[in-house]
C-alpha cells in the first residue's frame, strides 16, 4: 500500500508541475485571462474553450481527437465547444451531455485517486459511450496507467469523487 500512496503523490506532483510550468508567463494572451478553471467544477482553461478547441463529437465520429474552429462553436452550461463541421455543432447541441467529457474534463484517473489532473485532449478513451480524457506530459501517461488498472473499479471511484467535487 505505501508504494502505490508514494506513486499518486509523484503522480500529483508531476501533473501539477505540468500545470504550473504550462500556466507561466510566456502563455498567450488568452491564458492570462482570469482562470475558468473551476467553472461549476468543471476543467476550463482561462481561454474558455473546453478540450482545448479539440471537437467532442469527433472523439465519437471518427475516434480521434481533431480540432474544431472557432467559428463554429457553441456554449453549453457556460462552456464553449469548437467543433469541425455544422453538422457536429448540430449533434452536439441536440444531445450535448452524451459528448461532453466525463468528469467535467478533468483526467479520468486523477478523479479515480481522488485529484484533479489537468488534460492532454489528445489523450482519451471512450468507455460505454462516455469520453474520458487523462493527463499526458513528458513524465506520466494516465491513459496507460489507467489501461494497466481494472477499469471497472477505478470508474466507481472516479465517479464516486466526481459526485464530491461537484458539491
Amino acid at each position: 500500500m505505501g508504494k502505490q500512496v508514494a506513486f499518486v503523490a509523484v503522480l500529483a506532483l508531476v501533473a501539477t508541475s505540468f500545470f504550473i510550468v504550462s500556466s507561466a508567463d510566456g502563455a498567450p494572451p488568452e491564458a492570462k485571462q482570469a482562470s475558468r478553471a473551476y467553472l461549476d467544477s468543471n476543467n476550463v482553461p482561462s481561454s474558455g474553450i473546453a478540450l482545448e478547441g479539440y471537437c467532442p463529437v469527433a472523439y465519437f465520429a471518427v475516434d480521434k481527437a481533431v480540432r474544431g474552429s472557432k467559428e463554429i462553436a457553441a456554449d453549453h452550461k457556460g462552456i464553449t465547444y469548437h467543433f469541425v463541421s455544422a453538422d457536429a455543432r448540430d449533434m452536439f447541441t441536440k444531445h450535448p451531455e452524451k459528448y461532453v467529457p466525463a468528469y467535467g474534463g478533468w483526467c479520468a484517473f486523477g478523479m479515480a485517486v481522488k485529484d484533479k489532473f489537468p488534460v492532454d485532449p489528445t489523450n482519451f478513451k471512450i468507455v460505454d459511450g462516455t469520453l474520458l480524457v487523462f493527463l499526458k506530459n513528458s513524465g506520466v501517461d494516465a491513459l496507460e496507467i489507467w489501461n494497466g488498472k481494472n477499469e471497472e473499479k477505478l470508474l466507481k471511484k472516479a465517479a464516486a469523487h466526481w459526485k464530491k467535487v461537484q458539491g
